[in-house]
């Protein structure tokens, strides 16, 4: 009786073992992580409007163009050498290229191992959106702080910092640093975020925004008014990823060839 006890209790502690253990996605398929899929339009369409209330100011000499002199300004005067280093370096978090390429890699781990090529089709869609954003620098072309080059003094004036400046180069509106950490930041918790903490991933997607935003505005990479219109574009590029079910999206046969079988 009391070996039969011992093995039922045996045998109950192991279903209970088993029971808890997270189970893993069959192979060839893959769901990203998300707290709660995006329902209404509301915040979309919210940036949006922002984002052209934001841009209008611009187009004159309004007391928007006169911050951005003042900020630009103020920094250069009180920059001092360890505070540039510094700041140069963290404005490396905003680097599309490398964050592209970090962000292509972990998708293409995902994908090998699960053996779908969903993460990967993700990443080319939020390429493809966070590329456009070179289309929107070339409709409202906008010169840099320190133009025309930061060895030339004296920069850019109110009228010269406009949009639709006929001046070269022109592309600083909006910022596409401040747009990188929006998007790929997010793709990143997007495709890890199961295996991070709550405070880990409020972390990854607040910090390197304003960290970068600040660096970028300071070394006069951007003018101050960029650096949201970065923002409402990249909040909207990624809400629109999360939207879409990359886990059940039907997909043709030679992109998913295994699942013919089935």
């Amino acid at each position: 009786m009391r070996y039969a006890a011992r093995t039922d209790i045996a045998r109950l502690t192991a279903v209970t073992v088993i029971g808890r253990r997270p189970t893993q996605a069959p192979m060839g398929t893959w769901s990203p992580f998300l707290v709660k899929r995006p329902g209404s339009w509301g915040l979309e369409i919210a940036m949006a409007l922002a984002l052209v209330l934001w841009t209008i100011p611009l187009a004159w000499v309004s007391p928007l163009i006169d911050i951005d002199i003042w900020i630009r300004d103020f920094a250069d005067a009180n920059r001092p050498d360890w505070f540039d280093f510094l700041l140069v370096q963290t404005n490396k978090f905003g680097q599309g290229g490398l964050l592209g390429g970090i962000a292509l890699g972990i998708a293409g781990i995902i994908s090998y191992r699960r053996r779908t090529v969903r993460p990967l089709l993700a990443f080319l869609a939020l390429y493809a959106m966070a590329g456009s954003v070179l289309v929107l620098k070339d409709v409202l072309p906008r010169v840099y702080p320190h133009w025309p080059g930061p060895a030339h003094p004296p920069y850019a004036d109110a009228t010269q910092s406009l949009l639709f400046t006929t001046l070269e180069p022109a592309g600083a509106y909006p910022s596409g640093h401040v747009l990188n950490t929006i998007v790929w930041y997010g793709f990143l918790v997007f495709l890890l975020g199961g295996h991070l903490k709550t405070w880990q991933r409020r972390l990854i997607r607040t910090f390197p925004p304003i960290i970068v935003a600040f660096s970028t505005t300071y070394l006069g990479f951007h003018w101050f008014t960029d650096c949201p219109a970065g923002l409402f574009i990249g909040v909207i590029i990624l809400r629109v990823i999360q939207r879409i079910r990359w886990d059940t999206i039907e997909l043709p046969s030679w992109l998913e060839p295994e699942k013919r079988y089935l």
